[in-house]
């Protein structure tokens, strides 16, 4: 049974874990091989966590951490 692109969003967070089942692992793969929109959702949703895990091990400047503070406390309190 071929997967539908819903279902690709239902698992998706198990198929980047590698917790699917090797079935519908094959499934999502057949269907991205077929949908170029799912094929590039999931590509995005791999490369995100790739840079946010990247983004998260560099140190942000003292200065620029103050000035953002500062910024998010002003529209906080603006808003």
């Amino acid at each position: 049974m071929a997967m539908r692109c819903e279902q690709v969003v239902d698992v998706l967070v198990d198929y980047i874990d590698g917790e699917l089942d090797a079935e519908h692992s094959q499934r999502l793969q057949n269907h991205c091989d077929s949908c170029l929109h799912c094929a590039r959702f999931v590509e995005t949703y791999c490369r995100t966590g790739k840079i946010c895990r990247k983004a998260l091990s560099v140190t942000m400047p003292g200065s620029v951490e103050s000035t953002l503070f500062e910024f998010l406390r002003t529209e906080l309190q603006s808003g």
